[in-house]
This record gives C-alpha cells, sequence and structure tokens, in this order.
C-alpha cells in the first residue's frame, strides 16, 4: 500500500509542479516587446553588464539608449559614447545612425544578442547577453 500512496503523492506533486511553471510561462511577455522589456543591465561571460535606458517619450519619439562597459568599450574604441536606439520591429532595436550599426535583439525576455558593426573591414561584434539581475 505504502508503493501505491507514494506513487500517488508523486504523480500529484509533479501536476502541481508542471501547473505552476506553466501559469509562470504565460506571465512572462511576449513579442512585440514594448521598451520596458530592453531596459536593464545585460551581461556576458563575467563582463560588466552593457546597460540600456529608456527617454520618458512614448510612440515614435520613444529612444533607448546602450551604454557599453569600459572593457568593451575600449575594444571597440567606443568608450564614454551612448548609443541612441529605436524600436526596429517586435524584438528588435536599432541605432538611430549607423556609426557603428547597432542591433539588440531579444531572444527571450531574459536573453538577447547584440551585434555591432564600423565602417571599417573587420570592424564586427557578435555578443550573446543575459539578464544580470
Amino acid at each position: 500500500m505504502k508503493p501505491l500512496y507514494m506513487t500517488l503523492a508523486a504523480f500529484c506533486m509533479g501536476g502541481l509542479i508542471a501547473g505552476s511553471s506553466a501559469a509562470h510561462a504565460e506571465s512572462d511577455p511576449k513579442p512585440p516587446y514594448g521598451p520596458g522589456t530592453y531596459t536593464g543591465a545585460w551581461t556576458a561571460l563575467g563582463l560588466k553588464p552593457v546597460t540600456i535606458t529608456a527617454n520618458k517619450a512614448l510612440g515614435p519619439a520613444a529612444r533607448l539608449y546602450l551604454q557599453l562597459p569600459d572593457s568593451l568599450g575600449k575594444i571597440t574604441g567606443l568608450t564614454g559614447r551612448t548609443i541612441e536606439l529605436k524600436v526596429q520591429d517586435g524584438t528588435s532595436l536599432r541605432s538611430v545612425d549607423d556609426n557603428p550599426r547597432t542591433i539588440f535583439r531579444l531572444t527571450s525576455p531574459n536573453a538577447a544578442d547584440l551585434q555591432m558593426q564600423g565602417e571599417k573591414p573587420g570592424q564586427k561584434m557578435d555578443l550573446p547577453l543575459s539578464r544580470a539581475d
């Protein structure tokens, strides 16, 4: 009798756990993502975080600003520079000017891909990121 009771208890707990994860998945934002989904600190491989902030404007005037940490700023030659981004589509941001051409694409609400390409040949960076918080 005891094995049957334990099997039934395990089955019920599995249903509760599966039900709670399904409820959590439904609360995650889905594309198209709003500007607030992009903001915050994003990191990769132990680097200091890339930071995205937003202005207070709504609609077409909404802008987001990407700031690279000093370590990436030195590599790219963009130390101290802020890159202005605008919403490109439901999952991506793109630089307003193409110096450097920058695309920040969300692959999920907690993972992103940062692509930067300079004007000179070979100036290219593709960095997978995840939320730093």
